[in-house]
């Protein structure tokens, strides 16, 4: 049975077009996926096919009950569902009532709960996943699979959309276009699309330079036409002047026709890549030490519920280290004490540095991407563009204020003034929310050849294992941090072959 369906729709942003679609349907029972870059209106998309906003022009369709979790709190949108209490909000422990104080993966459980207790004929998620723990993440995905109606989801988790879906609808260039197949295969495709254009390109190119030599080839000889020797008789000097006359015609002609195919020739554009990017750290500035923060005793507990129980640490400062654990085992509590310097932590003078909490604080909503990332920015102007450039901010879109951008372009435009300023180590904590797939590759690959020191928290087990080469788990048993040389899917696979229990809210890393 037909559930949603579009017929000729347009949306603006303003004046400019953010999307266009001239037919779509989605029926009963589908699982469908909606990738796009950060700002190509995924959202607005979901909202249309939410009956929450309409197509400038066109026509949408929705049939039936709609259920729907938004991805920010902070959206003109957005409202709370109130108090919830159903069997699916104990499973996912989500808070009872909403609070502003909750954390961001509290809020977002009761937004996934409310809306998968809700769920109607069609089930509408936008980024489920930003900031659960890996638990959490596996519920959802078991719940999402047993769900029988029209799913139609926004993820940056790509094991989850591999897992789940069977369609993938793309914004690109402000066109919707439609794949059949999970995530995986959906890449596969785009990369067929990309190796095609690569090809037609340098066939264009190469087309084009063999045409634009022969026309150049043939006015040349036409020039070069030898005129008529002087001592040659009056008879012998027509026919001669005649001969050279019709070569040359022919040679004029030939040029011509040449131009009018170099005219109609079908011009192909370059598919675009970003660039790739190197960030280093100024040398003058680096922390000498072996580590940059420390602690061989820890003991934290907030209104008597233990935190920390005589737990050590150390972030050597060089190394990129990931701190996992569950939500609520004290992430967020073990950051805001290094940065704060308390609890007897040590941390070295010489560190400066440079933090992404779970909002945007660093970011002045009226000034532009750009100016925001200069203002603290050690790096030229041309540095700072082909970072940007490599985070998906293309040509004229560094010039959007950022009270404009969407959550994950917000995102980015915050690490990016974070990885161009003048510091040495880095703290990102949960850095890839609201993150498009695409812009989380491309930040997987900066952070990567990043060559100073950093922590990383997050849930994403994909992000942290192409990033990270340490870890730091937060064990909920024992109250205490482990410390294991190595990346979380070989400890967690490590401690599993040997038939060791992992701590609690851990299970084997798989398809990695």
């Amino acid at each position: 049975m037909l559930k949603i369906s579009f017929n000729k729709i347009k949306k603006y942003y303003g004046d400019r077009l953010l999307f266009e679609c001239g037919s779509l349907a989605i029926y009963s029972g589908e699982k469908v996926a909606v990738a796009g870059i950060n700002g190509a209106g995924k959202t607005t998309l979901l909202d249309i096919m939410a009956g929450v906003t309409a197509p400038d022009e066109g026509v949408a369709y929705i049939r039936g009950e709609v259920s729907y979790a938004r991805q920010l709190e902070d959206d003109p949108g957005f409202k709370d569902s109130g108090a919830i209490c159903g069997r699916t909000a104990a499973e996912f422990g989500a808070p009872a009532d909403y609070e502003t104080h909750l954390s961001g993966g509290e809020k977002t459980r009761r937004r996934v709960a409310a809306a998968l207790e809700n769920a109607g004929d069609i089930l509408i998620l936008d980024e489920p996943t930003s900031n659960l723990d890996i638990g959490a993440i596996e519920l959802l995905e078991k719940k999402l699979l047993e769900f029988d109606g029209t799913l139609i989801i926004v993820s940056h988790d790509r094991m989850l959309l591999d897992k789940v879906c069977t369609r993938v609808v793309e914004i690109e260039n402000s066109k919707i276009n439609d794949f059949e197949g999970n995530f995986a295969s959906y890449e596969y495709q785009k990369n067929l699309i990309f190796e095609r254009a690569r090809f037609e390109h340098e066939d264009y190119v190469s087309e084009k330079k063999r045409l634009e030599k022969a026309v150049v080839d043939k006015k040349q000889k036409s020039k070069e036409m030898r005129k008529t020797p002087k001592r040659m008789g009056n008879s012998e000097a027509r026919l001669h002047t005649r001969g050279i006359n019709s070569k040359k015609k022919k040679l004029d002609g030939a040029a011509e026709a040449l131009k009018s195919r170099l005219a109609q020739l079908e011009v192909k554009e370059r598919p675009y890549r970003p660039p790739s990017v190197r960030v280093s750290v100024p040398e003058h500035g680096r922390v000498h030490s072996r580590a940059v923060a420390s602690c061989d005793s820890l003991t934290k507990s907030f209104g008597g519920k233990i935190i920390f129980d005589d737990a050590r640490f150390e972030l050597p400062s060089t190394a990129k280290t990931s701190l996992v654990g569950p939500n609520g085992s004290g992430k967020t509590t073990l950051v805001k004490m290094i940065l704060e310097r308390s609890g007897g932590i040590w941390v070295s003078e010489r560190a400066r540095t440079g933090y992404f909490g779970q909002g945007f604080e660093t970011l002045d909503p009226e000034k532009t991407i750009l100016e925001n990332v200069l203002v603290s920015s050690v790096h030229s102007e041309t540095a700072v563009r082909t970072l940007l450039a490599c985070m998906l901010f293309r040509r004229e879109e560094v010039y959007k204020k950022v009270s404009l951008l969407s959550g994950g372009e917000r995102v980015k435009a915050a690490i990016a003034k974070i990885l161009l300023g003048e510091f040495n180590y880095l703290i990102l904590d949960e850095p890839t929310n609201y993150l498009d797939v695409f812009s989380l590759a491309a930040l997987e690959e900066l952070l990567a050849d990043y060559d100073g020191g950093m922590l990383i928290c997050s849930h994403d087990r994909r992000f942290i294992d192409a990033v990270a080469d340490r870890t730091l788990i937060m064990d909920e048993v024992t109250k205490k941090i482990i410390t294991y040389e190595g990346r979380y899917a070989d400890y967690i696979n490590k401690h599993l072959n040997n038939d060791f229990s992992p701590p609690a809210g851990y299970k084997l890393i798989d398809q990695l």
